[in-house]
């Protein structure tokens, strides 16, 4: 299955911002962000997104978003890792601040 992870990163103000991500995924699952982590001396953030199961839910192009966080001094990009329900990564997607 093609998952097309994407990101839209929204700058809210100053340095605060949030990340709209996308995939496609199969009926009964949804996506949620589970961690948002910046490595100490890093550039990169890493936006951990898992598929979930619940019934019901007609799958195809889902989307869900990362919640306010602050870029730090020296971030230039946001990696969204998709994991599956197992827990295991299935697509990756890195957009740099523009």
């Amino acid at each position: 299955m093609s998952y097309d992870l994407t990101q839209k990163l929204n700058l809210i103000n100053d340095n605060n911002y949030d990340d709209d991500i996308t995939a496609n995924i199969e009926p009964n699952h949804f996506i949620a962000v589970t961690a948002n982590v910046m490595t100490p001396g890093g550039t990169e953030r890493e936006m951990t997104v898992q598929i979930m199961e619940l019934d019901g839910l007609p799958g195809g192009e889902v989307h869900t978003n990362s919640g306010l966080f602050v870029r730090q001094e020296g971030e230039n990009s946001v990696k969204a890792i998709l994991l599956d329900t197992n827990g295991q990564e299935v697509d990756s997607n890195v957009t740099n601040y523009s």
